[in-house]
């Protein structure tokens, strides 16, 4: 589907998970329409009220958000994750533009693609982040995806096809209810809902991606990336395609890719000086980390991280080294993986994955206490670090310590409300572990919200709220939090 720059929805998990697919090929115009999001999307008006504003993109965003967080197609590596976001931090923080806005995620889908959602979502395919050949090219995507939430693409594509709106909601709910009975079907029901509207569509959004590489390789080299990055994975990307016939990879289905917008890439590129950036470590350990869950086994992934050790056919011996060692650990040979781990921790002893793995060979070799006391170290070489803190209090809480996860999250919380939801969930498993059913219902009810899961927010309200042991405080957040939630969504309350 390329509906509003949604520009990769996995066709394979939508059939097994959702039994919905969309046709990637197809325009911004299918989008609005889809039954698929019609539970609790906001109200957006009639064509005469086309434009979006601000809120009503970041509500129609978090609502795809919360299809995607059911779908379960969202990569739950908090590591790539963090990574991922730090790229896109490093890239804002260069345009005055606030953290707060944006939320960056990675999809677990092998597929090369990126998309950026309404409101400031922004989401990665770990297939994109594998085929990337250096930290450029990757950051390049994202300063792409960034630039059409920047331009307001989004509502400005809304605003072109408002007239087309009202002649697409019935060929949408068609194509949606044959999608759950025939995908061939439901796609040809799409295309002729869309019978002499699609070339002038087309055309819109060349202009919007030539606007986005435009402002994406000014961010680029703002951030200190190679401005090339951004032409130079389109490059690979053209030279591939006569390898793959009839089926293109989906990020030039989703981002129509002409030579003409191809030459205007390189062109802005190339005046700018010219500056060798090499790729940190971190990026490289990021794809070994991303390669290894690609394997059916972790046996699987030992033989291939070996092998390329042994022929020396890698672009970092660090990374595949660090490959190698997940792999080991996860086939249950961790004294094997621990001199591998020796040499990484030499070339850089404060690296934070390095000493995770040290962790997690301490579990598997049945050292839970030195594991915690290893990670607890390492927090401190790296405060309020997200995906270390969530670990340690993963493994707090399932070693019986909830009351040192629950100090912990709370302070994370607090410094990281809006990009962390997960940690509400968390911390909901901590209070129910420590016995504090409230306060387990508030944070989980906090988590629900995050999600745009209005009515599971509710639910959990309600049943902190028959709780007979409330403070009046307590009483009094569940009466303001339960009136908040009737605003966002009436009919759950």
């Amino acid at each position: 589907m390329k509906g509003l720059y949604v520009t990769s929805f996995s066709t394979k998990k939508y059939k097994k998970l959702l039994k919905l697919s969309f046709s990637l090929g197809l325009f911004y115009s299918l989008f609005f329409s889809s039954p698929l999001f019609s539970n609790e999307l906001p109200d957006l008006g009639n064509s005469a009220s086309a434009i979006l504003s601000p809120a009503q993109e970041y509500e129609l965003g978090l609502s795809i958000m919360k299809e995607l967080h059911q779908a379960q197609i969202l990569s739950q590596d908090m590591y790539v994750k963090e990574y991922v976001q730090g790229l896109g931090y490093r890239l804002l923080a260069q345009q005055g533009q606030a953290q707060g806005d944006y939320q960056f995620f990675v999809v677990q889908d092998n597929t090369i693609n990126a998309f950026a959602l309404p409101g400031g979502f922004v989401g990665i395919n770990t297939g994109l982040i594998l085929a990337s050949d250096s930290e450029s090219e990757l950051a390049g995507v994202i300063a792409h995806e960034v630039a059409h939430v920047q331009q307001k693409h989004m509502a400005r594509m809304y605003e072109h096809m408002g007239r087309l709106r009202l002649s697409t909601i019935a060929g949408m709910i068609v194509a949606g209810l044959l999608a759950t009975q025939n995908t061939q079907a439901a796609s040809g029901a799409m295309a002729a809902t869309l019978a002499g509207s699609q070339q002038a569509l087309i055309n819109y959004t060349r202009e919007h991606e030539k606007e986005a590489d435009a402002m994406g390789i000014v961010a680029l080299t703002k951030a200190g990336f190679d401005p090339m990055g951004m032409p130079s994975f389109f490059h690979r990307m053209s030279q591939e395609v006569r390898y793959y016939g009839n089926h293109l990879p989906e990020y030039l289905l989703t981002h129509p890719l002409t030579e003409s917008r191809l030459l205007a890439a390189q062109t802005r590129a190339s005046s700018f000086p010219y500056k060798q950036i090499p790729d940190s470590l971190q990026y490289h350990l990021i794809q070994a980390r991303i390669l290894n869950d690609t394997f059916a086994t972790p046996q699987e992934a030992a033989a291939y991280f070996a092998k390329k050790l042994e022929r020396g056919n890698y672009r970092s011996r660090l990374g595949t080294l660090y490959g190698y060692v997940l792999s080991l650990i996860q086939a249950g040979r961790p004294i094997e993986a621990k001199p591998y781990l020796d040499e990484l921790i030499q070339h850089s002893p404060t690296q934070l994955l390095f000493q995770l793995a040290y962790a997690q060979i301490d579990l598997a070799t049945h050292h839970p206490n030195k594991a915690l006391a290893r990670l607890a170290i390492a927090l401190q070489d790296h405060p309020n670090n997200f995906p270390l803190t969530y670990t340690y209090c993963e493994w707090l809480i399932k070693w019986g310590e909830s009351e040192k996860a629950i100090i912990l999250l709370k302070q994370l919380i607090s410094q990281k409300p809006v990009n962390h939801p997960i940690l509400w969930n968390q911390l909901s498993n901590a209070y129910a572990q420590a016995k504090n059913p409230i306060q387990a219902h508030l944070a989980q009810a906090q988590y629900l919200k995050s999600q745009g899961d209005f009515t599971g927010a509710a639910t959990q309200l309600r049943l902190a709220k028959k709780m007979g042991s409330l403070t009046a405080q307590e009483k009094r957040q569940i009466e303001s939090e339960l009136r908040e939630l009737q605003g966002k969504a009436k009919k759950i309350i």
